[in-house]
């Protein structure tokens, strides 16, 4: 209770630092939002350095109890922007100010996301679109969640730029996201073996990386199933 207690502090200066409101606790997780009650015209960039505010202390939280020999908390958040109903919600007997709408949702999804490509600050395509220029970040994949019908990028976000010096992306970032921009133009053009070969040479330059590890194993599983037919064929 300590731990969770020290990291919920954690969340909630990094989003009141950054003009944003905390929407409610849900066990471990936090829910926040940015743009109401008042206008922000930068939500999306404040939202994603609140997100990096929060990963650069937990690593120092988790560094903490590592010497304290306590189990480390594993971080996870997923940023989404979007139209959403916000105002007093609820019966006679209670109501919260709260947000509700689709794109709520989707960022709930975005962070659960995180699990699968071994991420920690996934953000989506809208709020690239708002505030891409400033942010460092890599393509991930593009997916579906649920509650959605079509396919849309998502992206890690590594960094941010022109804002604390800490949040500036070094040089092997800036190269690892290069590297895996050219993964991924090649998977969105279709060219599997293409895409294949370079998410491998991400692995060569960064042999732990998550996204580079799991989508050579998404690109293998499809690529195999082609190779069989063939040789049935022939």
């Amino acid at each position: 209770m300590l731990r969770v207690s020290a990291y919920l502090e954690v969340v909630t200066k990094a989003v009141n630092d950054e003009a944003g409101t905390i929407d409610k606790f849900i066990g471990d997780g936090v829910m926040a939002f940015w743009g109401a009650p008042g206008l922000l015209q930068d939500h999306a960039w404040r939202a994603c350095l609140a997100a990096l505010r929060i990963e650069r202390e937990m690593k120092a939280l988790n560094a903490r109890w590592q010497r304290e020999e306590l189990k480390q908390l594993r971080l996870r958040i997923g940023i989404h922007s979007d139209a959403v109903l916000v105002g007093n919600i609820g019966s006679k007997e209670r109501m919260g100010y709260t947000v509700i709408g689709d794109g709520v949702n989707v960022a709930a999804r975005l962070e659960g996301i995180n699990k699968e490509y071994g991420t920690r600050l996934c953000i989506s395509h809208s709020v690239f679109k708002e505030a891409g220029e400033r942010l460092c970040v890599r393509p991930i994949d593009d997916v579906i969640v649920k509650g959605r019908r079509t396919k849309f990028p998502i992206y890690e976000l590594k960094g941010a730029l022109g804002d604390d010096p800490q949040f500036e992306p070094d040089p092997p970032t800036l190269r690892l996201c290069k590297l895996t921009r050219d993964a991924y133009e090649a998977l969105v053009q279709e060219k599997h073996a293409v895409a294949l070969s370079r998410y491998h040479q991400v692995l060569v330059e960064f042999p732990d990386d998550p996204v580079a590890l799991e989508m050579i194993r998404r690109l293998s599983a499809v690529n195999v199933p082609a190779r069989v037919q063939r040789q049935v064929v022939g």
